[in-house]
């Protein structure tokens, strides 16, 4: 049985099956850009002065790079920003507000998903030590939000670090980990499995491929998690499995509606923009994958080119049985909007 969290998120959680829509409703990228800093502002009108100062740090600060999956209780220097369990409830529903403006519907989903799973580890036995809890994600901007001027936000806390930058109109999320465990569990009633889609997917891909690149894409080692995750900044995994370039059209579909699962987490304009452009760059990308692609065990698979690193693990229990994954997507040309 999957466990259980009974208490009801600002924002309704992504079940399992359901597909991230790719429509705009009619939004233009600058109009996406606007929302993001207005609601962004709003949310800083709700701090204090020293609230502020804390949300708000200089453009080029080399604390954005302060960024983990680890919990807080293991972790070895203090996040950036504003604290959740910290926040009064004006400034979490301007929060909620802010993350559900400034990523489509499907990542804000995706990260209330992370959270809650959060708070079934606080339940447990070893929440203690590691400081397991749904308060402890943070919130930090890196310029003043504005549409004159370049900057960037971070939300993150244990398995999750969301890092979007607009740079001269253009936003970019890279690097963002996203995690999760339990991976399954049940909310007010119903099933919910935010991550259930990258692995489902990702088997389904493996095993349609023709059997000669199945055998082109296995690798015979992994990264105990991720290659290129926390602290690993500038990591180039190595570059190995199947080239996409071999692969039949179908096969190529199905690789850009997985990296969809990541690059959609932007608002719809600024994700198909992305889409746009690793589809024209697809032949130039590398597909590893570890462990059987039954769907009876562990996996690992790693989607891999100049502008793209994207990585899925399954890993090991720490404080659930219900499942635990680690991801990463990074683009090495355009790390924290600096490309």
């Amino acid at each position: 049985m999957s466990a259980r969290v009974t208490s009801v998120l600002p924002i309704v959680l992504l079940l399992a099956g359901t597909i991230p829509a790719g429509s705009s409703h009619g939004a233009s990228y600058e109009q996406e850009a606007t929302t993001a800093a207005a609601a962004a502002n709003r949310f800083l009108a709700t701090l204090d002065q020293a609230g502020r100062e804390e949300a708000l740090l200089p453009p080029d600060s080399p604390l954005k790079s302060n960024w983990s999956n680890l919990p807080a209780g293991i972790l070895d220097f203090e996040r950036n920003g504003a604290r959740v369990g910290d926040m009064t409830a004006e400034q979490r529903a301007a929060m909620h507000a802010f993350l559900s403006t400034a990523m489509s519907r499907y990542g804000a989903e995706l990260v209330e998903g992370v959270m809650a799973a959060e708070g079934i580890l606080s339940q447990s036995p070893r929440a203690a030590r590691f400081d397991w809890s749904s308060d402890n994600y943070w919130l930090a901007f890196f310029g003043e939000p504005s549409t004159e001027n370049d900057w960037s936000w971070q939300f993150g806390g244990h398995h999750l670090a969301i890092n979007v930058a607009v740079r001269d109109g253009v936003f970019s999320m890279s690097p963002t980990f996203i995690g999760i465990e339990p991976a399954n569990f049940e909310l007010s009633g119903s099933a919910a499995a935010p991550l259930e889609d990258q692995v489902t997917r990702g088997v389904d891909l493996m095993r349609s491929l023709p059997e000669s690149i199945q055998q082109a894409s296995l690798v015979d080692s992994r990264p105990r998690e991720v290659y290129a995750g926390a602290g690993e900044d500038g990591v180039i995994p190595p570059l190995e499995g199947s080239r996409v370039a071999e692969w039949p059209a179908a096969g190529k579909e199905q690789l850009l509606e997985i990296i969809g699962l990541w690059v959609r987490i932007m608002p719809a304009v600024a994700a198909e923009r992305r889409l746009a452009e690793i589809g024209d760059g697809l032949d130039q990308l590398r597909f590893a994958w570890n462990g059987p692609h039954d769907g009876s065990g562990s996996i690992y698979y790693r989607v891999q080119g100049p502008e793209l690193i994207l990585e899925f693990s399954t890993q090991g229990s720490v404080g659930s049985d219900e499942g635990h994954y680690h991801s990463v997507y990074r683009n090495p040309a355009n790390e924290y909007g600096g490309g």
